[in-house]
C-alpha cells in the first residue's frame, strides 16, 4: 500500500514537471530574444548620429565650402582623434583641401547651438589634413588633446572642396574617429544651380526627384525633410520589440 502511494506521487510530481518544464524553456528563450533586442537598442543609441552637411555655394562645377557636423554618440566619447568625410557617392574632389582651408573646426557641447557654433575650438589640436581614393575620402586627423562625450556635436567648416560637374543629392557617409568603429552615420549633399526652377528634376545618384515646391498660403517649403520623432528611428522600432517580447514573456511564465 505504501509503495502504490510512492508511486502516484511520484507520477503526480513527473506529470507536473512535464507541465512547467515547457513554459520554463519558453520562459527562458524569451528572455535570451529579449536581452539580444535590448542589446541592438543599446548600440543603436551608441553610433554618431544627426550627420549635416552644407555647401556655399551649392553650384555645380566649381570651389564650395563645406560645413559639416555629426553628434557623437557612446561608441565615440572620449578622445577626439579624427573626422572623416567620404565624397564617393557624388564625385566631389577634396584632394586640395589642406589645413590652410580649415575654417573652423571644434565642438558644440551637448549640441545645443544652432548650426555651426562652436564652444570649444580644437584647431590648435588638428595634426593633418589628407585626402585618399582618388580625392574623394578627406581625413582630419586630431592629437587627442580634446574629449568627446555622448551628445556633443562635431563641427568642421573647410573650403576648396571642388563640385563635380553635375546637379544631385547624395548620402555622404561620415565618421567621427574613423580609426575605431561605432563612429558611422551619413548626410546628405546637394549640389544645384542657382538658375534650376522649381520644375526641373535633381538627378539623386541614377533616380529623377523633383525639386522641393512652395505652398502659396503660407510660403512654408514642402521638401522632403527628415522627421525627428522617435517613431520613426531604429532605436524606438527596437524597444517597441523589447517591450513585445518582455509581455509574451510574462504571459508564458503564467502559462
Amino acid at each position: 500500500m505504501r509503495h502504490a502511494t510512492v508511486t502516484k506521487h511520484f507520477r503526480r510530481a513527473q506529470f507536473a514537471s512535464e507541465r512547467i518544464m515547457p513554459a520554463t524553456t519558453r520562459f527562458t528563450a524569451l528572455l535570451v530574444a529579449l536581452a539580444v533586442v535590448t542589446g541592438a537598442t543599446v548600440g543603436v543609441a551608441g553610433a554618431a548620429s544627426d550627420g549635416s552637411i552644407s555647401a556655399d555655394p551649392t553650384f555645380p562645377s566649381g570651389p564650395s565650402t563645406h560645413t559639416v557636423t555629426a553628434t557623437a554618440g557612446n561608441d565615440t566619447a572620449g578622445s577626439w582623434n579624427g573626422f572623416a568625410v567620404d565624397y564617393s557617392n557624388s564625385g566631389v574632389d577634396a584632394g586640395n583641401v589642406s589645413r590652410a582651408d580649415v575654417v573652423k573646426i571644434g565642438i558644440d557641447r551637448g549640441d545645443d547651438a544652432a548650426g555651426d557654433t562652436i564652444e570649444v575650438n580644437v584647431s590648435d589640436d588638428l595634426d593633418s589634413v589628407s585626402a585618399s581614393n582618388e580625392g574623394h575620402l578627406l581625413t582630419f586627423g586630431l592629437g587627442g588633446s580634446y574629449d568627446l562625450d555622448a551628445g556633443d556635436e562635431v563641427v568642421v567648416v573647410y573650403a576648396d572642396a571642388y563640385h563635380p560637374m553635375v546637379q544631385g543629392s547624395w548620402e555622404t557617409p561620415l565618421d567621427v574617429n574613423p580609426q575605431s568603429s561605432g563612429g558611422e552615420t551619413s548626410a546628405t549633399l546637394s549640389i544645384e544651380s542657382a538658375s534650376t526652377s522649381d520644375d526641373t528634376p535633381t538627378t539623386v545618384g541614377d533616380e529623377q526627384t523633383p525639386e522641393s515646391t512652395t505652398d502659396d498660403s503660407d510660403g512654408t517649403t514642402a521638401a522632403a525633410t527628415t522627421d525627428g520623432s522617435n517613431a520613426n528611428s531604429p532605436g524606438f522600432g527596437l524597444a517597441v520589440a523589447a517591450l513585445a517580447i518582455a509581455g509574451a514573456a510574462l504571459l508564458a511564465y503564467r502559462d
